[in-house]
This record gives C-alpha cells, structure tokens and sequence, in this order.
C-alpha cells in the first residue's frame, strides 16, 4: 500500500516512523506547510525516494499511485488543505483528528475536475505525542470511522497492526471522548504546570510532587478517579481552602489561579 502524509507534525511523525517500519506500507509523499518539517520527517524515516511538498499548490497528487493519503493536521488548517487536495479516484483520505467529523473531508477532489472524494475515513489515535517522547503504538486505542464497510474494514486491518486496542467510533461519539482528553490530558497537564509555577515561585523542586502524581495516576486507574477523590473541597475543609486562596493572593503569579482553584473546589463539592 502507498501511503502519502499530509501534515507532518507530532502525530506525523509517530504515525509515519510506525508506517516506515512496515513491509507492507511504502511511504511515496510527505507534504507539509514548512519545508523544513516535511524534510526532517523524510530524514528520519530515512528514505530518499520519497517526495516533499510544502505549498497548498504542491497539493495535487492525482497522478500518483497513492492507495492511502494521511490527513495529519492542525483542526484550523482543514478548510485550506482540503479546499486544493486533490487524490487518485481510488485513493482513501482519513484524517487523525480526533474532533473534526469525518464528512469534513469530503471537502477535497478526486480528480482535477473537482469531483469529490468517494473513500473517506478516521484513523485517530487516541494518545498525546511529542516529537521527543516515543511511545508504545501497541497500547494506543486506535478509533476507526468510514462511510464504506470495506475501508472501514482496510482502516480496521491497518490499525490492528499497529495496535492491540482497535474500535469502531462515530463522529460524534469521537468528538465526545475528544472532549474527555482534554479534561484527562491538557487541563491536568496545565495544572501541572500551575503546581510548577507556584513552586518555582518558592524556589522548590517539582520533583517533589513525581511520587504524588504517580500514585495520584495509578489510583485513578485502579479504582477509577470518582472512587480517588482526595483533598481538602472533598472533605469541605473551608479553612484550608481559604488559607490557600490567600496564599495565592498574596503570591500575585496569576489571577487566573485563584479563580481556578475556587471553580475547581466548588465544582468537587457540588458533584
């Protein structure tokens, strides 16, 4: 199977070494915005014969033998992409997105005479990724969306071999455990970052927090964050709760901090 990569971000990266890795998959194109991160990604699957595109003109690849084209994006840029992707007629388009609804892509041509595309579909993994930071392929859920049974079934195949954690999810129903990441990932990952702040402030190490979050995770995942819940809202503590609002205060970093962690204590508390 030719495979081309439109985009050539973190997810890219990752999807496009896992590809590389495999003798049944050859990877024909890579285009990104910037040259320079369509380059290093073709250096890093170290493979010569594969070519580079980097303008929204370089988007035609009609004329090429591509089975499989994979739409690895930022979410603001599919309207512009897709607007000038044109693919063979029997090439299948899926996108790794975990919020953008799979009939967005029908958006791109099949032909240069404008023709929509027929063979769309999803292939999103479900995990965050840096560029810097490998990851075990094996143990990322993989979700799987087609308007086709076939290529939801090609999709399906394709994503077993990488993963042991393969299931079928609507767009809607993606863009639900979509909106459960970012709680899971980014919110928890910007707390995280606040407890940094805060302790940088006191010139403390966040090394000191590592056995908490790791034992915090591990609860969580053993017994399920609902049954977890520790901490001073829970238990109503309003003395505690006023004394580190105070501190906050006093500490000036941020005004945003003080209303998260009021926000974050009543919304504990009335659950």
């Amino acid at each position: 199977m030719n495979v081309i990569f439109i985009g050539a971000g973190n997810v890219a990266w990752h999807l496009a070494s896992l590809f590389s890795e495999k003798e049944n998959l050859e990877i024909t194109h890579i285009w990104s915005r910037t040259k320079e991160n369509a380059e290093i990604l073709k250096e890093k699957i170290d493979k010569k014969s594969i070519q580079v595109y980097h303008s929204l003109e370089g988007l035609d690849f009609s004329k090429t033998d591509a089975d499989l084209a994979i739409l690895s994006i930022a979410d603001n840029a599919f309207e512009s992409v897709l607007s000038k992707l044109i693919l063979p007629k029997n090439c299948i388009l899926a996108h790794t997105s975990g919020s953008q609804p799979m009939q967005m892509l029908q958006k791109a041509s099949q032909n240069v005479l404008g023709e929509k595309i027929e063979k769309i579909g999803v292939f999103y993994p479900l995990q965050t990724f840096s560029k810097a930071k490998q990851v075990d392929f094996s143990q990322i859920p993989f979700c799987i969306e087609s308007n086709d049974k076939e290529i939801e079934e090609k999709l399906f195949t394709l994503a077993q071999e990488c993963s042991e954690k393969v299931f079928k999810v609507s767009s809607k129903d993606r863009g639900i455990l979509h909106v459960a990441a970012v709680f899971a990932c980014n919110f928890s990952n910007y707390l995280w970052t606040i407890s940094e702040t805060i302790l940088k402030e006191k010139k403390l190490p966040f090394d000191m927090l590592k056995p908490l979050l790791e034992e915090t995770l591990q609860k969580a995942l053993e017994i399920n964050p609902s049954n977890a819940q520790t901490g001073p809202a829970i238990r109503n503590d309003k003395k505690v709760i006023e004394k580190h609002i105070n501190m906050l205060e006093e500490m000036n970093l941020d005004d945003n901090f003080c209303q998260i962690y009021r926000l974050m204590t009543e919304s504990i508390q009335n659950k």
